[in-house]
């Protein structure tokens, strides 16, 4: 199955510049990244989380939302703003540079905006996105888990699907 918004978002230069600029910010972090194999991870979960639980999705626009979803990371850790919040800006700018449809562009914004917290009205897509987010941690081997601030029964200390 090709996935071409999620291509095009890779090879994509705003996308490109905002990730090295992640990276770099990131490169002394001793706790999770948030690079491209944890943006792989969700997507990966996610899709197995759909199966699982019986949700339609289309894995494109899951693997798109997943490359992103992080994305506002850097304006977090520059401006305080979070990064759900700033990751919906910078992904709209990336989306319209792609001629991504606006359809698809909603659902991928609507999946960055709630991939943080467990509201009650969010669509089934969307809780299974944010649990695959939460699944993704490999908490139960981290070599910083000791000075983690998620609490403990946050932490992802036994391998799950």
């Amino acid at each position: 199955m090709e996935l071409e918004l999620t291509n095009r978002i890779l090879k994509n230069r705003e996308y490109q510049r905002v990730l090295s600029q992640l990276r770099e910010m990131e490169a002394d972090r001793v706790f999770c990244r948030h690079d491209i194999q944890h943006f792989l991870d969700v997507a990966r979960l996610a899709v197995i989380l759909c199966n699982d639980w019986g949700v339609s999705c289309d894995r494109d626009i899951v693997y798109a939302a997943a490359l992103l979803h992080d994305i506002g990371r850097v304006q977090e850790m520059q401006c305080g703003i979070p990064h759900d919040i700033a990751g919906q800006a910078v992904a709209d700018v990336i989306l319209s540079d792609i001629s991504c449809p606006d359809d698809a562009k909603k659902q991928i914004i609507s999946l960055i905006a709630s991939h943080r917290s467990a509201a009650p009205k969010k669509s089934q897509l969307e809780q299974v996105f944010c649990e695959a987010d939460k699944r993704s941690r490999s908490c139960y081997c981290c070599a910083a888990q000791a000075m983690c601030n998620w609490s403990e029964d946050k932490k992802n200390l036994d391998i799950e699907v």
